[in-house]
């Protein structure tokens, strides 16, 4: 008993662990009980079931390398030089990657895995290396190290089609081919171990989507002007029947070689020489008060910036800008009290309103004649004394006179490629300044001047804004970069400069002076976020943050307040409240078309995308239908609404009518465009009557911008292209609409001028009779060159048509080099 009894209290040895088998398979497979080929950093199941960033291995299990495997065989392996110790850490959106070559191209192939549509890199990222023997080819290794050297030394396969940049003005994307035959989703279920088979290749919203936006690259070498992603330059692109249209057009009519030198000279602008490029001594407060108008005038203008202007823009403390005019008018003949910077303050305001004024009316009120260029002079003049005042700390003032130059160039088409330059400059002078931050936040700030401060701000971020989508370029700032409030809702009379406490904000129903900055504020934010992703270098998001963005703009729609006023016959009101209404809408459907575009253009190839070609018809019919009812109720209004959202929508229209007969109805996606176009009868008769409307409010703001010939000519042939299209028994007559509306342009152009000394020695020019009158009288006359034709072709060995080829209508209407009109207002 003994003995048994010590045997019994002896202690047990230590059994031995049994040894934890290594996992092999990724977690997702491991977790589905699924077998895994161990490709890193994504297997291929994971791959297929599109789920890639969920496909994850153990800690240390790249590290579990047996030693006869060398860091030296694992970078010959690899090919590209990395040692396993300088490999970067995996992380759930990347890949391993060779920027050497940047992949082109949106939406790539959809079947294999190395041209997926499905991005597993960071939008940042390139291309991927491909090892020799194609995307597929992998060192293979018998018995157990098979699985394993795949894993850790097979090179990581391609997630975007690589394919480089094409060397053109337009960058075009590699089509989606259609997808392989997919194998129901059960039986891939249901067959767990056996992964040969291919799961439902479709693309759904939730698939992360990787593009490169077009974009138009002018110049060459170091030399180069650059346009982002606008809807303008990607749209253009889809027109390419548009060069050989043209041809036929100038070859059917010679009148156009005969009058090339003058339509030359309408392209560039009329007052190019005069007063332009005429040099002028340095601007003194003598010489600035000389530039002012009579008082009847200004006060004329100034009512017309208020009511067209400042209202949308909120630049003034109204009541106190008056109070400074009335003070200026009073001491104005003794230059010495006279500050010169409201001087340059009232010339631009002045300007700004100059288009939207009747000149006859103003001529009337005035002693002295007014020139065709007064309002330009006053603009040159305004910007030498801002370049040469050298202004160290910016003020409040300060910050008007910039805002106010910006306006004022955007009103005559002047200084567009530097608008972007501008306002971004200007953004970061205010942050320099503070005013990205709440002043609440500084004591010794005025309550008044805490007002004043948050209405620039928020001004100036707006004209960034816009700026940025027409350009295509990134906005200056995001809504994380500043903390400023939104203004108050309240009357410029409820404030003044002794304010000690703040007004009550008042319902955004309730209309007051700062209304349209307070309601067009709420989607701010939306704003900027959908101008930042659409601009970027590479868009990559799912299609349905697209249709999140989609849902949050139609719900600012919905939210535009409805205000009213109850006197019938204040007219002032009442067009302020159209004007507010129109511009929000137009502003909130331009970011719809920013957003649907890329997407919109993509719709054929993919039927995923057709409620953005859907979306992008009904933002574009929005915004023509309201410039067309704003041209019907006021020249000012219609105006004021003109900007280059309108030739957005105009493109996008004539794209959608140009690219309808492609697509059959009956195999659209009912939410499709295409689908409307075949369905609703007469849509197409009445969508072209709709452009060619917007087209006469386009050529009445044409005929008041420094440039803007070549937009017109462009926008005329494209419409003319689109009518063809769709009826070409009737394309004969079409082209014949094209020349008679350049000619009638040019012809009303110089009429208009035709006693202003800044035409030159040129004078009319082939304009000096009818051109419209003997073109119909003889359409097939023969061409007649003028005498100087070799003095005006440009310099030899630059690629150009030879002078017995020369094409004078292509030369004049440079459809590449479209990069839209300035903002009006």
């Amino acid at each position: 008993m003994a003995d048994v009894e010590s045997v019994n209290n002896a202690p047990l040895p230590d059994r031995p662990r049994k040894r934890r088998r290594r996992t092999m398979a990724c977690t997702q497979c491991r977790s589905r009980k699924l077998r895994c080929d161990r490709e890193y950093p994504t297997c291929t199941r994971c791959l297929k079931s599109r789920t890639p960033t969920k496909c994850t291995y153990e800690d240390g299990f790249l590290w579990q390398q047996p030693t006869t495997v060398t860091a030296a065989a694992f970078a010959a392996d690899r090919g590209n030089g990395h040692s396993i110790m300088s490999m970067p850490p995996r992380t759930e959106q990347a890949e391993f990657i060779n920027t050497e070559t940047p992949p082109d191209s949106g939406i790539g192939a959809a079947s294999t895995r190395s041209e997926t549509l499905v991005s597993t890199i960071a939008p940042d990222s390139g291309s991927t290396a491909r090892p020799e023997g194609g995307p597929h080819h992998r060192g293979r290794h018998s018995g157990k190290e098979r699985g394993f050297l795949e894993t850790v030394l097979g090179a990581p396969k391609a997630a975007v089609n690589q394919e480089p940049y094409v060397n053109t003005g337009l960058l075009q994307r590699p089509k989606r081919p259609a997808p392989e035959e997919a194998t129901p989703f059960s039986s891939q279920m249901d067959r767990g171990d056996d992964g040969d088979e291919e799961i439902d290749d479709v693309l759904s919203p939730s698939h992360q989507l990787d593009l490169s936006p077009r974009m138009m690259m002018r110049g060459r070498e170091t030399k180069t002007r650059f346009s982002g992603s606008g809807i303008y330059a990607n749209v253009v692109a889809q027109f390419p029947d548009i060069r050989a249209f043209a041809e036929e057009i100038r070859l059917a009519n010679p009148i156009l070689s005969r009058v090339r030198p003058d339509l030359e000279r309408v392209k560039r602008g009329l007052w190019k020489r005069k007063p332009l490029n005429e040099p002028f001594p340095e601007p003194t407060i003598t010489s600035l008060i000389s530039l002012l108008p009579a008082k009847p005038v200004a006060d004329a203008l100034i009512g017309v910036y208020l009511t067209y202007i400042e209202s949308t823009h909120c630049v003034f403390h109204v009541p106190t800008f008056l109070q400074e005019v009335d003070e200026f008018w009073r001491i104005m003949d003794n230059p010495g009290a006279v500050s010169a910077g409201f001087v340059v303050q009232l010339l631009l305001v002045l300007a700004c309103a100059w288009n939207l004024a009747d000149v006859a009316s103003l001529q009337e009120k005035s002693a002295t004649p007014l020139k065709c260029y007064t309002a330009v002079e006053w603009v040159l003049h305004a910007e030498k004394w801002i370049d040469n005042a050298h202004i160290k700390r910016l003020d409040l003032t300060s910050l008007r006179l910039y805002i106010l130059l910006i306006m004022a160039q955007n009103c005559f088409g002047t200084k567009r490629s530097k608008a972007w330059l501008a306002t971004s400059t200007l953004v970061k002078q205010a942050m320099l300044s503070g005013y990205h931050r709440d002043p609440d936040k500084y004591a010794r700030i005025s309550i008044f001047n805490k007002e004043m401060r948050r209405r620039i701000w928020m001004t100036i971020v707006e004209l960034d804004l816009q700026v940025a989508i027409d350009r295509g370029m990134p906005p200056s700032v995001q809504t994380l970069d500043y903390d400023t409030l939104p203004p108050l809702n309240i009357d410029d009379d409820e404030i003044h400069e002794n304010s000690t406490e703040t007004p009550a904000d008042r319902p955004l129903s309730e209309m007051t002076d700062s209304s349209f900055q307070s309601a067009l504020g709420r989607s701010l934010a939306l704003r900027l976020k959908a101008c930042h992703l659409m601009h970027s270098p590479r868009v990559s998001c799912r299609y349905e943050e697209i249709q999140r963005l989609d849902w949050e703009l139609n719900r600012q729609l919905s939210r535009i307040p409805q205000w009213t006023t109850n006197d019938a016959n204040d007219l002032v009101t009442q067009h302020k409240i159209t004007l507010w209404k129109a511009t929000i809408e137009t502003k909130l459907a331009q970011s719809l078309l920013s957003i649907h575009t890329p997407f919109a253009i993509e719709s054929r190839k993919e039927p995923l995308f057709s409620p953005s070609a859907r979306s992008r018809l009904d933002a574009a019919t929005m915004i023509l239908s309201t410039q067309k009812r704003l041209h019907e109720t006021s020249r000012p209004l219609s105006l004021c609404l003109l900007g280059e959202w309108t030739l957005q929508a105009y493109i996008s229209m004539c794209q959608v009518l140009h690219n309808s007969d492609h697509q059959n109805s009956y195999s659209s996606h009912p939410s499709s465009s295409a689908f409307l176009l075949h369905t609703i009868p007469g849509l197409p008769d009445s969508l072209l009557s709709l452009v060619e409307a917007v087209l006469i409010s386009l050529e009445a703001r044409f005929m008041l911008v420094v440039k803007g010939a070549k937009d017109y000519f462009f926008l005329s042939t494209i419409v003319a292209l689109v009518k063809a299209k769709i009826w070409p028994t009737q394309a004969g007559m079409y082209k014949q609409q094209v020349v008679e509306r350049i000619l009638s342009f040019a012809q009303t152009l110089f009429t208009r001028h035709a006693n202003c000394e800044h035409l030159g020695k040129p004078g009319m020019g082939s304009f000096q009779n009818n051109q419209i009158a003997s073109f119909i009288a003889t359409p097939g006359m023969a061409p007649v060159l003028p005498s100087d034709f070799d003095s005006i072709l440009p310099p030899p060995n630059l690629g150009v048509t030879p002078p017995g080829d020369f094409d004078p209508f292509l030369d004049v209407f440079d459809w590449e080099d479209l990069t839209g009109i300035a903002l009006c207002n």
